[in-house]
């Protein structure tokens, strides 16, 4: 298969090479044309025109920055310069709009559009161990299923373009919501002269605690293991030591008056998940 690739940044770079080192032809093509250098250099074809790149590939992934770009580069150059019954997999992060956009504007030109947000490093998709969220056609996908075992290591058909890009951006809003957590916490233990490293493994420990609580929230089991109620005991505690040591904390704030609302709505003897499980029911109301 003859594969074409728009965009050459880190992750587009990446998956090029995993698919030349799986034996696949790839032809690339990048605004910045400094950016083709390393998968050139690994047996890639450069392509100087976006257009002529559409035209010589069977399939194209695009891996682009934004929805800005995709709809100058996707939507306006690729989609009107492919043939019909080309296969375009469009694996920019992008709102789950611009990706039923790239679709309705694909399905006009009889083209097999797959929407293909990816979950993972550069190393990953440097090795084709990349989480794919690939959404359209059953069709598009069968077209495009060996191609993307060869990119990522698990893939999650989600059937909907508007769907794949959903659970992108939720998986993304995690690490911020993460990140900004972790960054409390820290600033907090800091303040009160705890050991950094034992700190980054007491909150990584318990990154994999809340694993644990996978199948609960798949079956919607709020049977008490650790109960509302307890838990917000310890975040009011938490609370009063972050104002002991003048510790900013906003997101761990918005968290405690997010409990006490919910908990006040009768949750308080089931598990903590309850009120995960009802703000995931208030976002239907």
């Amino acid at each position: 298969m003859h594969v074409g690739i728009a965009g050459t940044g880190k992750m587009g770079s990446a998956i090029a090479l995993n698919l030349l080192d799986r034996a696949y032809r790839v032809s690339v093509w990048n605004v910045d044309r400094d950016m083709l250098g390393a998968v050139v250099a690994a047996g890639a074809a450069p392509v100087e025109n976006l257009e002529s790149l559409v035209g010589s590939v069977d399939t194209l992934i695009a891996m682009l920055w934004d929805d800005d770009v995709a709809r100058e580069i996707s939507l306006r150059r690729i989609i009107p310069a492919a043939r019909k019954g080309q296969l375009f997999i469009e694996s920019s992060t992008l709102s789950p709009q611009m990706y039923e956009s790239l679709a309705h504007a694909a399905a006009q030109r009889g083209l097999y559009f797959l929407a293909c947000p990816v979950i993972g490093s550069v190393d990953g998709a440097r090795t084709g161990a990349l989480t794919l969220y690939p959404g359209g056609s059953s069709e598009a996908f069968e077209r495009a299923r060996e191609l993307l075992s060869a990119v990522g290591s698990t893939v999650n058909f989600t059937g909907s373009p508007a769907a794949s890009g959903h659970l992108k951006l939720a998986s993304n809003c995690i690490l911020g919501v993460l990140a900004d957590a972790i960054g409390e916490l820290l600033g907090t233990m800091r303040r009160a002269g705890v050991d950094r490293n034992l700190a980054v493994e007491t909150l990584v420990y318990m990154l994999q605690r809340v694993a644990t609580k996978r199948q609960q929230l798949i079956e919607r089991d709020t049977q008490p293991r650790f109960s509302a109620d307890a838990l917000l005991k310890d975040l009011r505690l938490a609370r009063a030591a972050r104002e002991s040591l003048h510790a900013n904390a906003p997101l761990m704030d918005c968290t405690l008056a997010e409990f006490e609302k919910v908990v006040r709505t009768g949750v308080g003897n089931e598990d903590y998940i309850a009120v995960g499980l009802a703000l995931e029911r208030a976002a239907d109301i």
